[in-house]
């Protein structure tokens, strides 16, 4: 197209400075490949993104002290017993994602040591880890000591999802029988959980489960379910101002709690250790999907799972006939 007619087809009826100012932008456009405005915007983008990476990776540091007590994932995960770190979290035994696995290499269990935990929006992990000494692990109080209700069998893939009583976000009681016909995926969780990367991915991880099941038309019967384990802290009224953070469709998602007594019953049955620490509570993870028949189909055990396998588990977990 000539200059002309771009200033005729861009301007009509506009004044003259404008007919000037598009002239001289035409002539800058033959001259210069790679227009200033363009260079403008680019360069702007640049800046915006770099902006949002400062943000996105602020990470915050404590420097803390514990005991060594078993390396996992080949390096990569550490068991520590680790002191409460003030203005964040109580004391405990937890494993810790390791930054570079050859700072454990030398550690054994029973070993003092100090480490740096690094905390973001979203991550955690830890790093400059130095063993300071040594320490005799205090011996496990016998099991034929401990008071423990009647438990769950530990459920294996294909058996059939035992019925639990729990009251949700709104006070209302519901019944895991009820969700038969449709595919339940349901996690485990506590609101007061400090790690990004343990209860809150679980919840965000469902959330995107929620979102991707909510644009198939062709899959509705299903049931997301989080279930706390800290009662006593997360009761409905607390659930129901946590669980708007994660957008949840009342008709799909339930957040829920239950008595201690059926959460050790559960507990045993998806292998979920659940120990009470001070004013935390010790766990692992479970993260569960059963078919429309009732049965187990699935145990995630672990945070390494993805919304996009599970959203894939829980539409083969609908094609099965109650």
């Amino acid at each position: 197209m000539k200059s002309g007619a771009l200033e005729r087809a861009t301007f009509s009826g506009g004044g003259l400075n404008q007919k000037i100012s598009t002239h001289n932008e035409n002539i800058m456009y033959q001259k210069n490949p790679f227009p200033i405005r363009v260079a403008a915007v680019f360069l702007a983008g640049l800046l915006c993104l770099a902006s949002g990476a400062r943000a996105q990776t602020k990470v915050t540091h404590y420097n803390v002290t514990g005991i060594f007590k078993e390396s996992r994932d080949t390096g990569h995960q550490a068991v520590i017993q680790h002191e409460a770190i003030p203005g964040y979290m109580m004391a405990m035994t937890m494993p810790f994602t390791v930054k570079h696995p050859e700072e454990i290499k030398p550690l054994t269990p029973g070993d003092q040591i100090t480490f740096r935990l690094n905390v973001t929006a979203s991550d955690d992990w830890i790093d400059e880890i130095q063993k300071t000494g040594t320490n005799v692990p205090a011996a496990a109080a016998p099991l034929a000591a401990m008071k423990m209700p009647e438990m769950f069998q530990e459920l294996k893939i294909g058996d059939l999802l035992p019925d639990a009583t729990l009251t949700n976000q709104s006070g209302g009681v519901i019944h895991l029988k009820d969700f038969r016909g449709q595919a339940l995926g349901f996690t485990f969780f506590f609101t007061r959980c400090p790690l990004p990367t343990y209860c809150p991915r679980m919840n965000q991880n469902l959330e995107a489960v929620q979102a991707a099941l909510r644009e198939s038309p062709a899959h509705t019967n299903w049931q997301l379910l989080s279930i706390s384990f800290d009662p006593e802290f997360d009761t409905p009224q607390h659930l129901a101002t946590y669980a708007q953070t994660y957008h949840p469709d009342p008709q799909h998602w339930n957040f829920a709690t239950t008595s201690p007594a059926e959460i050790q019953r559960l507990a045993a049955a998806f292998d979920l250790m659940v120990l009470p620490n001070g004013g935390s509570i010790t766990h692992n993870l479970r993260t569960v999907v059963v078919d429309a028949s009732g049965r187990v189909r699935k145990i995630f055990t672990d945070n390494g799972w993805t919304p996009e396998e599970f959203t894939a588990a829980m539409k083969q977990a609908m094609e099965v006939r109650p």
